[in-house]
């Protein structure tokens, strides 16, 4: 894949021990579009792309860390962590 490039604006959610929905700027056209989430901030953050997230059932982003994943019909993703002290960026975009 190629190096990222992005497509959409960049929203954020803080997130907390609460189960949140962020739903990431969609892509224009029909293509094969990627996420890119920041994890900016103390606590790991719990990512889930077809139900409400847990801490048993999402996708960990590490503290301080960026993944990138692919879109798919996905038009929404829920986030939480342990506690407050993190904010998850999302970025859409092509690539990697």
């Amino acid at each position: 894949m190629a190096v990222f490039a992005q497509i959409g604006a960049t929203v954020n959610v803080a997130v907390t021990g609460t189960a949140q929905t962020l739903t990431p700027t969609p892509p224009a056209t029909n293509v094969d579009a990627t996420v890119r989430l920041a994890n900016i901030g103390t606590q790991t953050v719990f990512v889930n792309f077809q139900a409400t997230a847990t801490t048993a059932n999402g996708i960990p982003i590490l503290a301080n860390s960026v993944e990138v994943f692919a879109l798919g019909a996905a038009t929404s993703l829920s986030v939480i962590a342990a506690a407050t002290g993190s904010t998850l960026y999302a970025t859409t975009g092509l690539g990697e």
